[in-house]
């Protein structure tokens, strides 16, 4: 299978590889970006400028997340397992604030964040953010049996802090079991404008501006990584769409 790969207008760059076994993937952060490799299932070996170093996971629905988060400049490379490989590779661009970290370090997962309720559950896992790094956000994301995610709709369009700031998104998905889908809105004023894409199991895609909601189909899991870079804010404030705010004292 090819490598599949999305850019968001401000340089984000998301791309889903499946190695064959013992296949090596070069890794390379540019002077003027970070890079991250998120293994989604089977198991990698990084050759690192400190030494080697595996990881495995069996699957993103079940096993926690792994992999290396390499700085400005720093190189490396990655050899897939016996079983192959299942990854995503993140390239960000350099903010004005370099990043706190200097050296590759390893991506281990914290333990996972219930948010919302209901229907509208789910449970996320935040990866990266600043000050180890410059402005990259990385987080995975799983909502179960046919729930809503990032939900109720928001945005992180315009730079108002603290009420809002403006960073663009990508996100990987996967849909257990892989017939399934699920279904991404965005919208800019109303849902009544949505614009809707139907997410199958290795979809990509990028929001770079406007409200957005991911919804898995029903009876289905859904997982995906997410992404977010900003050109000049490097955290996080959403701002949910009046009409549902509702929801959050639901």
């Amino acid at each position: 299978m090819k490598p599949t790969v999305v850019r968001t207008p401000n340089g984000l760059d998301l791309t889903y590889r499946q190695i064959p076994p013992g296949e090596l993937l070069a890794l390379s952060a540019r002077p003027e970006q970070e890079t991250a490799l998120v293994l989604l299932s089977g198991r990698i070996t990084a050759a690192l400028p400190d030494g080697d170093d595996t990881v495995e996971r069996a699957d993103p629905f079940t096993a926690p997340a792994a992999g290396w988060h390499l700085p400005p400049g720093i190189q490396a490379t990655a050899t897939a397992g016996p079983g192959g490989a299942e990854v995503v590779e993140v390239h960000s661009p350099i903010t004005a604030t370099p990043p706190e970290a200097k050296d590759a370090s390893a991506i281990t997962a914290p333990e996972r964040e219930v948010r919302g309720s209901g229907s509208f559950e789910r449970h996320v896992t935040t990866l990266l953010q600043p000050p180890r790094t410059s402005g990259l956000l990385l987080g995975e994301t799983l909502a179960l049996d046919g729930r809503w995610s990032t939900y109720p709709p928001h945005r992180h369009q315009h730079s108002n802090p603290p009420d809002e700031t403006a960073l663009q998104e990508a996100f990987a998905f996967r849909v257990r079991p892989s017939s399934g889908f699920g279904v991404l809105l965005t919208y800019d004023e109303s849902v009544h404008d949505a614009r809707p894409m139907v997410i199958t199991d290795t979809s990509l895609a990028t929001v770079p501006h406007g409200y957005h909601t991911i919804a898995a189909a029903a009876g289905h899991d859904l997982y995906y990584l997410w992404a977010a870079h900003g050109e000049a804010d490097t955290h996080l404030a959403m701002h949910t769409d009046p009409a549902h705010a509702w929801l959050l004292d639901s």
